[in-house]
């Protein structure tokens, strides 16, 4: 046991040392941080720019109310859409429509509208531009609501009457949890794909770095030596127990960070009203124990599948082809998290997948923020984790002792067998 914690301490005060660890360690907060200012920045640049709509009206009915309707502001308070009326028939609008698209790429408008003549039986209108995306939905909603009035005034209502017919309706969702309801508007599902991420990123960033770890003493013959006062199931343990560590601790350190940031965030929204304050999803002690059992569980599991491919191979080539299959379990785990089933999270199908150990640690901790799933589901999971990776480190230490002095070709699936069968 004192040896298999020496190279544990050994492999994980490495890992922590060594410049990488340290740069990405502070880069990744950075870059993340970094990121979310610049959507951001490039969000309020985009709601301060005015947009120049030049907008053909076949119907003439629609673009006086139009006008009324598209009363955005700027932050400076100035007008955020500039509306200018284009003349044109059904004979002529070809030609007039080419020639508003010969000034949409000169600049001189940012798009054009066309209103059809049956626009308010067909409900469709085209908006041409180099961006749909920048305010097509804000001229949907408002063309929407602009249709609207125009048909309700048709139907005669009076226009003092036509305001309630556009109130608007807010359905606040409340989530039920053991702790009490709480309002959630999609953030606890936001909460739920943070997490997954993680343990994505955590598995096969630090599964293929350390199956190269292998490899590298293998290749150098470093493993020899070490092998010759430790057993090889000792050395395995210990690297598998050092970089969990150096990975766990990593983990805890952006944890930490985000948890600055978001303390801060709270007591600056707290002093300006803190109305935002309710939408931030619960976060309680079974997320925070659940995690660490997963990425505890979940890194072991996958580290001895890839220190078992890792054993078996002689190159950085063969490492990548041979871990493929590893590495599309934690890829199918990920992509279904994505799924509708998994979004409630409470179906029998969403229950099986959860309680798989290759896929639990990601779709388990996906659902226990989401589906509040009963305790037995989570501590079942639990189990089945760690009784496979009992049975995986059995299977990995038999290979890894053979496979770790082996140099030249692959072996083949009989000689692995063949291997399992040594005592």
């Amino acid at each position: 046991m004192s040896k298999l914690l020496i190279i544990a301490k050994r492999e994980y005060v490495q890992r922590v040392k060594s410049k990488g660890f340290v740069i990405f360690t502070i880069l990744l907060p950075a870059l993340m941080a970094g990121y979310i200012l610049f959507i951001v920045a490039i969000s309020r640049a985009s709601q301060n720019q005015p947009s120049h709509l030049a907008v053909i009206d076949l119907s003439g009915e629609i673009l006086p109310v139009l006008r009324q309707e598209l009363t955005d502001k700027l932050s400076n308070g100035k007008p955020k859409f500039t509306i200018e009326a284009v003349t044109a028939t059904p004979a002529t609008l070809p030609q007039a429509e080419r020639r508003l698209e010969q000034a949409v790429l000169a600049g001189r408008y940012t798009g054009f509208l066309v209103l059809p003549a049956d626009i308010l039986t067909s409900h469709t209108a085209q908006y041409h531009a180099k961006n749909v995306i920048l305010d097509g939905q804000t001229i949907q909603n408002r063309l929407r609501d602009a249709v609207t009035r125009v048909r309700l005034r048709q139907a005669g209502i009076a226009a003092d009457q036509v305001p309630q017919y556009f109130a608007a309706f807010d359905l606040q969702g409340l989530r039920i949890t053991p702790e009490g309801e709480r309002q959630d508007q999609g953030q606890t599902l936001a909460l739920a794909y943070i997490l997954g991420g993680l343990l994505y990123f955590v598995l096969i960033f630090y599964g293929m770095n350390f199956m190269s770890s292998v490899v590298e003493e293998k290749t150098s013959r470093v493993a020899e030596v070490v092998l010759s006062s430790v057993s090889a199931f000792g050395l395995l343990m210990g690297k598998i127990l050092g970089v969990a560590g150096a990975a766990l601790t990593q983990a805890c350190i952006w944890g930490a960070c985000l948890a600055l940031v978001g303390a801060y965030s709270a007591v600056v929204a707290s002093a300006a009203g803190g109305g935002w304050l309710r939408h931030i999803p619960p976060i309680g002690p079974m997320i925070y124990i659940s995690f660490i059992i997963f990425f505890v569980l979940g890194f072991l599991l996958y580290s001895s599948l890839y220190a078992a491919v890792g054993a078996t191979v002689s190159s950085e080539q063969e490492m990548r082809q041979s871990a493929m299959p590893i590495t599309l379990l934690i890829v199918a785990a990920f992509f279904i998290s994505f799924t509708p089933m998994m979004q409630v999270g409470t179906s029998l199908t969403a229950v099986i997948l959860s309680e798989i150990p290759f896929f639990a640690p990601i779709l388990m901790m996906v659902r226990i923020p989401i589906a509040n799933p009963p305790f037995w589901q989570i501590a079942l999971s639990w189990a089945l984790c760690a009784a496979t990776l009992v049975i995986i480190i059995q299977f990995t230490a038999k290979i890894y002792r053979v496979g770790i002095l082996m140099t030249g070709k692959r072996p083949n699936l009989p000689e692995l067998l063949r291997w399992l069968k040594y005592s």
